[in-house]
């Protein structure tokens, strides 16, 4: 039985859902009959054999039909709660959310916007390119740097703590941002960084977005997605997705706002439907 419990812990959520699916349906439709006076056993000519057949093939098609419509459902978006938190993982671009919008930037809030030090196409760069004032944005990071007490370095930048939130109200388009030292820069202008540094970045990142946010809904593009190199070898959507959920459970914050998590692009490679309950089902032995 232990062998059985472990095999069947180990099946996906959606498969483990619908096996239980098919046996509900079965056992409805297996009482319904009895009620109604009908039985297997009234089929002339039928072994036993054939019986216990047809009521295998029955509850595997029930089985595979389930797992398809859960698979279909769940295809483009799903929504769990996470310490009270209501959170939903669907697709969309950061940008056309309603909410506050955060968007990953370097530890520097760097300006030089020119496919270099920053690259256009980066949310960092469409950020401050399209949808901000320059201007502003120094205001707002020489602000924050005040408050935290930092110094410039050497080349006339502040070293922000990684997870560290800087709020800008852009008067380019009347949304505010919250920008995130997400990753740091070498000197040649790469943003490396490895798994213990992004779940560091995560944790504090969720501590940031509970002193800023004043109740409004959070939308969040997925972190470490785009240009960011993990020095420990390159990670999956899957793997950054779960990481950013699990940090939120970790880090005892609890949001009286709903946060959304925008996964740009083609998100049918996620299995969303194993999101669900995440966070209260039996760890699996």
């Amino acid at each position: 039985m232990k062998k059985i419990y472990n095999w069947y812990n180990a099946l996906s959520k959606q498969v483990r859902d619908s096996i239980i699916i098919s046996t509900t349906i079965v056992g409805v439709i297996s009482t319904i009959l009895s009620i109604l006076g009908i039985s297997l056993g009234d089929w002339e000519k039928s072994s036993v054999w054939i019986r216990i057949g047809v009521v295998i093939i029955a509850f595997l098609l029930i089985c595979v039909v389930s797992y398809k419509i859960l698979g279909r459902i769940f295809r483009n978006a799903v929504s769990l709660t996470i310490r009270q938190t209501s959170v939903s993982v669907g697709c969309g671009n950061i940008f056309a959310a309603p909410g506050l919008r955060v968007v990953g930037c370097d530890t520097h809030f760097d300006t030089r916007v020119d496919d270099i030090v920053i690259a256009k196409k980066s949310l960092h760069g469409q950020l401050f390119l399209e949808h901000g004032n320059k201007e502003d944005i120094l205001i707002a990071v020489e602000a924050e740097a005040k408050r935290l007490n930092l110094q410039k370095n050497s080349d006339g930048l502040y070293d922000f703590p990684l997870g560290t939130i800087v709020r800008y109200d852009s008067k380019v388009d009347n949304k505010t941002y919250l920008m995130l030292a997400m990753t740091e820069l070498d000197s040649d202008y790469e943003a490396h960084t490895n798994m213990a540094k992004y779940e560091q970045m995560l944790m504090k990142m969720w501590k940031e977005i509970s002193r800023v946010y004043a109740y409004n809904d959070i939308y969040l593009p997925l972190l470490g997605a785009g240009i960011a190199r993990f020095d420990d070898g390159p990670k999956d959507k899957e793997s950054l997705l779960r990481c950013m959920l699990c940090t939120l459970n970790s880090s005892g914050v609890s949001l009286n706002a709903k946060v959304s998590v925008l996964i740009y692009g083609n998100i049918e490679d996620i299995p969303l439907y194993e999101y669900r309950d995440i966070f209260h089902t039996v760890p699996r032995r």
